[in-house]
């Protein structure tokens, strides 16, 4: 049975090889004909260099990717990293087509404007920008619209797995880091229905309308008239966000925006965005050194032994009360204190513990012990959202995830150069 499986499998991979030949020949055959008229310079600019899959791409796109990358100051070798890029987009297209995610026109044309948005142009203004350098448009869009393909189709394949991030993890990751710097900002949202072809024709020509309202007490007003989201009863306002944590659609628009201004209309999911910005401001970083560590500290004459079992027995700091109540009053050591004034050795073992973790390594008079971290806390107040480190594990999470499937489907693709 395995030996027939086998051969199946081989026969079916050298049919599949055998295909994406045929494939290559075929193609080969069309463009010489096809081009065979046209001067040598313009056959040689159009001809196919790579097949992916089913997919061939030109020395023409090669070139004009180059050509942007280079504009943009990509690091290392624009034309490698042209090449790169072209072949995991062809892999990437291939996937959010038999995924049925690929994007629709009108979230193409936003994925357009927000990458404009960060050379404070237009998508049109963007594109004029381009051809002046010999760019294309069709680059500019072929290049959108695959970041955005791929994002859809991360998106629906993954995000479920992706989120269920344990509440101790996003504590761990905020107390490992600091109190977090940066800018944070505080906005108001109006949400407009987009569910049907109606509803986000009516929500777009209301979107237009609300972006041109001026001043915070109109836009309140229409939050309360109009949004479909939660908010809408707070007049649309929302409270101080780390704007790094904003999903990055609503990020680039509000950063383009200065206070008291209202953003142009944005799709989202299933609904269409207007966001005013109320004020901004920037937090100073806090550190590590900043934090507050609890601990508790059990010293153990009987030896290293009982310690071990000890440690092995608590799930919690509150546990060793129970096991010190018949010790001496001193036996049992509980203490908060900033990272920076916690004693060497305690501080060294305690950088490798999370919380309720604990370690028997450490000597007290040349006695042993267990040392507990009971929890890490900010010393300073923080200004991070726990909702929004959640939003940061999530997408680190996603972006690992995508990674790591782009590398297996990039494996299992048929990848021929055709010209060396």
């Amino acid at each position: 049975m395995d030996k027939n499986k086998g051969q199946a499998d081989r026969l079916a991979e050298d049919n599949k090889l055998k295909r994406h030949h045929y494939i290559a020949v075929i193609v080969s055959l069309i463009v010489a004909t096809v081009f065979s008229a046209l001067p040598a310079e313009a056959q040689n600019r159009f001809r196919p260099v790579i097949q992916v899959g089913d997919t061939l791409i030109t020395e023409y796109q090669i070139s004009q990717r180059t050509r942007f990358l280079s504009l943009l100051r990509a690091p290392g070798d624009p034309r490698n990293l042209a090449r790169n890029q072209l072949i995991d987009e062809a892999i990437q297209i291939n996937a959010a087509r038999q995924g049925n995610t690929l994007p629709g026109e009108a979230q193409i044309l936003t994925g357009l404007e927000e990458f404009a948005a960060r050379a404070n142009l237009t998508a049109e203004e963007f594109v004029a920008a381009l051809g002046q350098e010999g760019v294309d448009a069709e680059t500019f869009r072929d290049f959108i619209r695959a970041g955005v393909s791929w994002r859809n189709y991360v998106q629906a394949t993954f995000r479920d797995d992706a989120r269920n991030i344990p509440e101790e993890q996003v504590r761990r990751a905020l107390a490992r880091t600091g109190t977090d710097g940066g800018l944070r900002v505080l906005v108001s949202e109006i949400l407009l229905p987009a569910t049907t072809p109606e509803t986000t024709r009516a929500s777009r020509a209301r979107a237009a309308e609300i972006s041109s309202l001026q001043g915070e007490d109109a836009f309140a007003t229409a939050a309360r008239l109009y949004s479909v989201a939660a908010s809408r009863g707070r007049a649309g306002q929302l409270n101080w966000v780390d704007i790094d944590g904003l999903p990055p659609t609503i990020q680039t628009v509000v950063r383009n925006l200065s206070p008291g201004q209202i953003s142009r209309p944005i799709d989202l999911e299933n609904a269409i965005g207007v966001f005013l910005l109320r004020d901004i401001e920037r937090v100073a970083a806090g550190t590590p050194e900043t934090l507050l560590i609890d601990y508790a500290l059990l010293t153990v004459p009987e030896g290293p032994a009982e310690a071990r079992r000890i440690a092995a027995s608590v799930d919690t700091c509150d546990d060793l009360y129970g096991i010190a109540q018949d010790r001496p009053a001193d036996s049992l050591l509980r203490q908060s204190l900033a990272r920076a004034e916690l004693p060497t050795e305690i501080r060294g073992e305690i950088a490798s513990l999370d919380a309720d973790e604990s370690s028997t390594a450490l000597l007290r008079n040349g006695q042993s012990t267990v040392l507990m971290l009971c929890g890490r806390q900010q010393a300073l107040e923080s200004t991070v959202d726990f909702d929004l480190v959640g939003t940061r594990l999530l997408n680190i999470r996603l972006a690992t995830i995508a990674a790591d499937h782009l590398a297996d489907l990039r494996a299992d693709t048929y990848i021929a150069d055709l010209v060396n």
